[in-house]
């Protein structure tokens, strides 16, 4: 005889299968709240995206505001992967170099995802305890990484002494918003930003234009002009 399963034990199936069910609804739900920002979807809505029927919505969540909690919080974990290395890579580097390491991977993880950035837009707008939560949970500690850079590389005379939430707004918004705008990118340049390639050459334009600046150098405006005559000649 098969054994029986010992009562209140669920099935690991059933398990899997309640897990597939949520994840799905997550997805869906991070799309829609990228999009459309929180207060325009509705739990039928997800659920539809799902390819599920909304009272899987209220079984597995509730309500919306623990469904976006939920997906959210599900979405900054994976973000967060990307991140986990950065402490180790940051050790023995100058002030200037963390910085740039640390705009490079912040481009890394908001091309290879840019639903948060889109979410952070839409509840920065308006104040709220959406907004407290993930400004306290997720966005304070990841600004806070900046900030101590910023406040080292002008501690140390390599940067100019500027007010630090100014620097760290001006790096995070170089970093973030042409990612979260790849549809209008496109559609003005042809570009496609989620391009390897091109994830790249941002990058290395962001921190050009940042550390650099965008004025030619007076030696290098010479050399060009010279490289021009030798051409002509």
């Amino acid at each position: 005889m098969p054994a029986k399963r010992q009562p209140g034990r669920p099935r690991r199936s059933a398990d899997a299968s309640a897990e597939t069910t949520r994840d799905r609804l997550m997805d869906a739900a991070i799309d829609l709240f990228a999009r459309y920002g929180y207060d325009p979807v509705t739990t039928g809505a997800v659920a539809k995206a799902a390819g599920l029927t909304q009272p899987m919505v209220h079984y597995h969540f509730g309500s919306k505001s623990n469904l976006w909690k939920a997906a959210v919080d599900r979405m900054m974990r994976r973000r967060g992967q990307m991140f986990r290395n950065t402490a180790r890579d940051l050790a023995g580097l100058d002030p200037v170099d963390k910085l740039k390491l640390l705009i490079r991977r912040l481009i890394e993880a908001n091309a290879s995802n840019p639903d948060y950035v889109r979410i952070a837009i839409h509840e920065g707008m308006v104040r709220s305890p959406r907004l407290k939560w993930l400004a306290r949970t997720y966005i304070a500690p990841g600004f806070e990484v900046f900030d101590q850079a910023v406040r080292e590389a002008i501690a140390a005379g390599a940067i100019p002494d500027m007010p630090v939430h100014d620097v760290t707004n001006a790096i995070t918004s170089a970093a973030s918003l042409t990612l979260s705008l790849g549809g209008l990118i496109d559609e003005l340049y042809a570009i496609d930003m989620t391009d390897p390639e091109r994830i790249t050459s941002f990058s290395d334009s962001v921190v050009r234009i940042l550390f650099d600046g965008l004025l030619a150098r007076p030696a290098a405006v010479g050399k060009t002009a010279a490289r021009r005559g030798t051409k002509n000649n």
